[in-house]
């Protein structure tokens, strides 16, 4: 059943993605859920090399592209080239402190969600990230990422769903990974790509899983 979309495949513009460099068929190289993304009004996952021209000179450069509809319905690109890391005072009617800055500068998200107010002057909640590839700051509605009750192969607790969905790190431990291994990992939401952020892998024996779960299992009992 075909997902619906903002914009229709034969809604994009190749003729000007086509001046500024980059071949029709570009989007036959993407992943189904990208190709949606993209047609539902996103940055590209992938960086492509567009022309641009910049005092009188031409060059080529790395870019993110997206879709953006018009009031009369037509369809424009809007080019999102990679730019200095810069964090300013204020975005979107929120001013950051010294803390907020660092934790975007530094850690490349905010950590939390905040009240933002949106192009059609409506406050909501937002995540915040950086974008890796173009150094852009990106906001993303909260209710737009729906935190899943189980994660590669392991429940959450409703105490690590509600930190993940305010935005905070979580730890999950015995997750099965694509080769049938277990591993850890530190988990967050990446307002930038749109999904849970996996990092600081670690592979887990299966002796220490046992371990741990064994030690969980022991807790509760004393709980109990």
């Amino acid at each position: 059943m075909e997902q619906y979309t903002r914009m229709k495949q034969e809604d994009i513009p190749f003729e000007k993605l086509e001046k500024v460099g980059i071949n029709r068929d570009f989007v036959n190289h993407m992943e189904p859920n990208e190709l949606k993304d993209f047609l539902n009004g996103f940055r590209s996952e992938k960086l492509y090399t567009v022309n641009a021209r910049i005092d009188s000179q031409e060059y080529k450069i790395p870019a993110k592209i997206r879709l953006q509809q018009q009031d009369d319905g037509s369809v424009n690109v809007r080019i999102h080239p990679i730019q200095r890391l810069f964090v300013p005072d204020e975005y979107m009617g929120h001013k950051f402190t010294k803390q907020e800055k660092t934790a975007l500068l530094n850690d490349r998200n905010l950590g939390k969600t905040i009240e933002l107010t949106g192009r059609d002057g409506r406050k909501d909640n937002y995540y915040l990230a950086v974008d890796s590839k173009t150094n852009e700051l990106i906001s993303l509605r909260t209710r737009h990422i729906q935190v899943p009750d189980r994660i590669k192969g392991v429940s959450l607790s409703e105490e690590q769903k509600q930190k993940l969905a305010a935005g905070k790190k979580v730890t999950l431990d015995g997750m099965t990974g694509r080769n049938g291994k277990k591993f850890g990992a530190t988990l967050q939401i990446d307002a930038a790509n749109r999904n849970i952020n996996f990092s600081g892998f670690k592979q887990e024996k299966e002796k220490d899983l046992e371990q741990k779960q064994d030690k969980a299992k022991g807790a509760k009992q004393k709980i109990g």
